[in-house]
């Protein structure tokens, strides 16, 4: 690849970044929706409850950097899990799954992120997280399905994650 070449490639690579932050920057502003809530110890926490598909919770991976502590949730009646397989989580430093079938998303990620562990519940989750991540890390919560077992909606999962957060600065 010539010089030129590589300057149009490097050009269009930062265009691309700067075209995520600035979806991220937006996404921002919807609650529920990569939503910042807390920096704790140095590793941001987002709360992306609203990511009830694995397409949604696959578009947030994408947008953001770095090395990601992913909690998800796993239910009963999600059939299709072969788009986890698809998806790119080089950058998934850790996932973390809560909810009644996570022997299922587990073995969707076996082989491509190496540390994997099952909780009971949001509260476990964000405080395991917080024993994984390190500063620099981010700690992103994005279900990827409604399990409408454990919680109303996405935005009393969204109020569950916040409050965990925020309860480990006590």
């Amino acid at each position: 690849m010539d010089t030129q070449t590589k300057k149009i490639y490097r050009s269009l690579e930062a265009k691309i970044v700067e075209a995520r932050k600035e979806s991220v920057r937006q996404m921002t502003d919807i609650e529920h929706r990569l939503e910042f809530v807390e920096e704790v110890k140095g590793v941001e926490y987002i709360n992306d409850a609203k990511s009830t598909d694995i397409n949604s919770s696959w578009y947030s991976l994408d947008c953001l950097e770095g090395p990601i502590v992913w909690i998800v949730e796993s239910c009963n009646y999600e059939d299709d899990l072969s788009l986890y397989q698809q998806m790119d989580v080089e950058n998934v430093k850790a996932l973390i799954i809560s909810g009644s079938n996570p022997q299922s998303v587990e073995d969707a990620f076996k082989g491509s992120v190496s540390l994997i562990g099952h909780v009971g519940n949001i509260h476990e989750a964000t405080h395991h997280a917080s024993l994984i991540a390190e500063e620099g890390d981010t700690v992103l919560y994005s279900p990827s399905c409604s399990d409408f077992d454990q919680y109303v909606n996405y935005k009393e999962k969204g109020q569950r994650f916040r409050k965990a957060v925020r309860e480990m600065q006590l």
